[in-house]
């Protein structure tokens, strides 16, 4: 049983040696072939570990918390769009959410996409000529006076868009 596993532990240690053997072949063509395969005109390449990089910890932020009036305890869903979705081939992007219950007659809610900002009374806004990328959406509620009244709810979604060049310019003679 002793010999089995020191035999299991050298057959392992060996392939991992293996996998990180890479050798170079010059083709008759002058094209270039890297392999994990010795051959007779081959030759060894030295690899070097990647570079890695560790994010040092941040120490923890002690904002000041505002108590939310518990008369004004909003339940908010966004629906549109889904949750790490992505939109294809449009511009616009159409917000859609479930409040509970309804707004009071003071309160608004505030749609957050990026740098542009809705204020409305509306269950659905549109942002429109939205960029290609990844969006971080936020939905809130706030009081007249722009104060929050709610959690905020957020949402990420990708905007896929594709670029067709446009047909290239015949030569002139």
């Amino acid at each position: 049983m002793f010999k089995f596993i020191i035999f299991l532990l050298c057959f392992l240690f060996s392939f991992s040696a293996i996998t990180e053997t890479v050798y170079k072949t010059t083709k008759p063509d002058g094209s270039v072939e890297f392999t994990d395969r010795e051959s007779t005109d081959s030759e060894e390449v030295k690899v070097r570990k990647p570079t890695t990089y560790t994010a040092p910890r941040l120490p923890a932020l002690d904002l000041p918390v505002k108590k939310l009036s518990p008369a004004f305890n909003y339940s908010l869903n966004i629906t549109q769009p889904a949750e790490d979705s992505t939109i294809v081939g449009k511009h616009d992007v159409k917000v859609s959410i479930k409040i509970s219950p309804n707004l009071n007659w003071n309160h608004q809610i505030r749609y957050q996409l990026g740098m542009k900002s809705i204020v409305s009374d509306k269950n659905t806004e549109t942002f429109k000529n939205v960029n290609r990328g990844t969006h971080n959406l936020s939905v809130s509620i706030i009081d007249s006076d722009g104060e929050l009244v709610s959690p905020v709810v957020s949402r990420t979604f990708h905007m896929k868009r594709f670029f067709k060049k446009p047909p290239a310019k015949p030569k002139v003679p």
